[in-house]
């Protein structure tokens, strides 16, 4: 081998991207959903109710996750649409998921709630009847393992709840279905949550995930 041609091969060694030495690599960023915010329009938030079965409450301000709501036990579903995507606002699909936490406003504290991600659909406007019965984490509605849960107190400078809801958001990016989650309560001490809907966006559920997206081929 001529001399040039080593020297030209060392130099294309020296300055070749190294898999995993930050060259070239996508940056990990941070994106937040929130009704109302940044032209995100995508959250589908409500209560259902056993002694409402047909009653639709997608336009209410507020839900109730509850075991014994005046007789009956509520539900609370909750989804955030279109956030894979490969528009720059959204989560490209392949991302890797570094955290993904799911705030809400809570302004009634109770018994400790579960948080379940959903394996069916439900739609926009779910009832008590349309999910036969109510959702059961029995792992065909909803997963028996539990996402997150709440620690039975709200904190005295924040209404805001957190829930870890990393493994799920990654199980979205790498393409399974997005159906979104529900609360389920452990007690007839019920959590009352503000929606979507509710008139200060500040106080709305928020989705904030943090990601590094897929290297481009």
């Amino acid at each position: 081998m001529g001399t040039l041609r080593r020297l030209g091969l060392a130099a294309l060694l020296l300055f070749w991207p190294i898999p995993g030495d930050g060259a070239g690599s996508p940056e990990r960023q941070k994106l937040s959903f929130q009704q109302g915010i940044a032209g995100y329009s995508g959250t589908v938030d409500t209560e259902i109710w056993l002694l409402a079965v047909n009653t639709v409450m997608e336009s209410n301000p507020n839900a109730s996750s509850d075991a014994d709501n005046d007789g009956g036990e509520s539900q609370v579903l909750m989804r955030f649409d279109d956030i894979i995507g490969p528009e720059s606002s959204r989560i490209p699909r392949g991302s890797m998921v570094h955290s993904a936490k799911l705030l809400v406003s809570a302004f009634d504290e109770g018994n400790t709630v579960n948080l379940h991600r959903m394996l069916v659909p439900f739609g926009r406007a779910p009832t008590w009847n349309s999910l036969v019965s109510g959702v059961s984490a029995d792992g065909l509605e909803a997963s028996r393992h539990k996402d997150s849960f709440t620690f039975g107190k709200i904190a005295a400078n924040s209404s805001e709840i957190i829930f870890e809801v990393t493994d799920t958001v990654q199980a979205w990016a790498s393409g399974e279905a997005n159906h979104g989650w529900v609360f389920l309560n452990t007690g007839g001490n019920g959590w009352d949550f503000y929606t979507s809907e509710f008139e200060n966006v500040a106080q709305r559920p928020k989705l904030v995930v943090e990601f590094t997206p897929p290297t481009s081929r």
